[in-house]
């Protein structure tokens, strides 16, 4: 005999976390099946989280959310060989915490966090349960999964797996995405101290920097760098897509070290304690990578796993549409419920929420930029110019060098001409 709830959601990230929260909060009784130990014990990122989402719907989540940081200060490297220009942005000192749009967090820890919360308002969550397979009844309406063996039933079924989509792929609801569109992200966890790391990002003990880089330190390869500061530790890392690791031979752990030891990072993380090393897949289609039917006959997909992830060139963003995807996924269901309907046409609500929200805006602002990220004059040839360029700005000696001329052969030595710069500038206009 199974067991029968009133919605199955498979997966306990983000995404199905928030789906099983606001679907208790409306009365519903949910479960979430997550096949790691514990909730969070599988989720690794590089380690920003957006606010909006959480003070829009969850009152007090300031003062309980794990957060390690709050960022204040925004950084972008460009390097070429132990050269590196750097933008640093310092925001404005708060009033007070509320002030503050993104802060730093161990996903582990804050995925654990929403657990307590989905279950403080009546969602039941298993780890350590593996889904199967997804029960269609007579009529081709999904009606409860197997995990580890035993069925279990329900009106609705939530697909929440993340990034890797295996049982989206094996229902035939998703095809395996190209390499092109996927990137691999790896992260070391670096402790220092909180004293250490204030005194060497200039911060307070609450303060938070996000800092990204391309270039030299991932010896051009398309992809970009990150570091963050947390409470006592630096996390840092890299996002390659899986096209580039093929065609250049490469190891991630490989570009972890050159990430690290590179002089515009290892001043800030020499002398601490490598803690952690981990890898985790992303998608990077954009607008491209959305499921056209992130819904079907009694089940919705959300977060990754429908390809609601957002990588803007500088930072990347999954957590809040995640968590955003999951609310309009219960309310689509507790809409679907009140008409006593399971079927694909009223549950293709979803998708128009989707659209009309945070989620679908983004993704289309955004829509050019992936196939703009793609070019390798980005990572190799537009840094070295730069470093040239800077170069000779601020180097005196008895000759003095014009900049225009240094322009001009810095461009012809790397085989770009003056179309093939301005073509660049109009595209990344289109795409930023």
């Amino acid at each position: 005999m199974s067991e029968k709830f009133d919605v199955v959601i498979i997966g306990g990230g983000p995404a199905g976390l928030s789906t099983a929260y606001f679907l208790a909060k409306a009365g519903f009784e949910p479960v979430v099946i997550e096949r790691g130990q514990e909730p969070g014990a599988k989720n690794v990122f590089g380690g920003r989280i957006y606010s909006y989402v959480l003070d829009k719907h969850f009152p007090g989540w300031r003062k309980e959310a794990p957060v390690e940081r709050w960022v204040r200060r925004e950084k972008l490297s460009m390097s070429c060989g132990d050269d590196t220009i750097t933008i640093d942005f310092a925001k404005k000192k708060p009033v007070s915490d509320d002030e503050f749009d993104s802060f730093t967090a161990f996903l582990s820890k804050f995925v654990a966090w929403m657990s307590e919360k989905a279950e403080e308002q009546g969602a039941m969550v298993l780890s350590g349960s593996k889904v199967d397979d997804v029960v269609f009844d007579e009529k081709g309406i999904a009606s409860g999964v197997f995990a580890d063996g035993e069925r279990i039933d329900a009106d609705y079924i939530v697909i929440a797996e993340g990034v890797n989509t295996l049982l989206s792929e094996k229902l035939g609801i998703r095809v395996k995405p190209p390499l092109e569109t996927t990137a691999l992200g790896v992260k070391e966890v670096v402790r220092l101290g909180k004293e250490e790391i204030n005194k060497r990002f200039g911060t307070e003990d609450w303060e938070g920097v996000a800092h990204f880089f391309i270039g030299d330190p991932l010896k051009g390869i398309a992809g970009g760098g990150f570091l963050y500061t947390m409470g006592e530790y630096v996390t840092i890392g890299a996002v390659i897509r899986l096209s580039e690791v093929g065609k250049k031979e490469i190891t991630m752990k490989d570009i972890a070290e050159q990430l690290r030891l590179h002089p515009a990072i290892y001043e800030y993380v020499k002398g601490g304690v490598l803690m952690e090393y981990s890898a985790h897949l992303t998608r990077e289609g954009g607008l491209m990578d959305v499921l056209e039917k992130p819904y079907g006959p009694g089940y919705l997909v959300v977060g990754d796993a429908a390809g609601y992830i957002l990588n803007t060139g500088f930072t990347i963003r999954g957590v809040d549409l995640a968590i955003e995807s999951g609310r309009l996924a219960a309310e689509t269901i507790n809409k679907a419920h009140n008409e006593n309907k399971r079927d694909e046409e009223a549950l293709s609500h979803y998708k128009k929420l989707v659209e009309e929200s945070v989620i679908g805006r983004n993704l289309r602002e955004y829509r050019n930029l992936p196939k703009f990220l793609e070019k390798d004059l980005l990572y190799g040839d537009l840094p070295e110019i730069m470093c040239e360029l800077f170069n000779t700005a601020y180097t005196t000696d008895e000759q003095v060098t014009r900049i225009y001329p240094v322009l001009m052969n810095s461009l012809k030595s790397h085989g770009i001409g003056w179309f093939t710069l301005l073509k660049l500038l109009m595209e990344a206009r289109r795409s930023i």
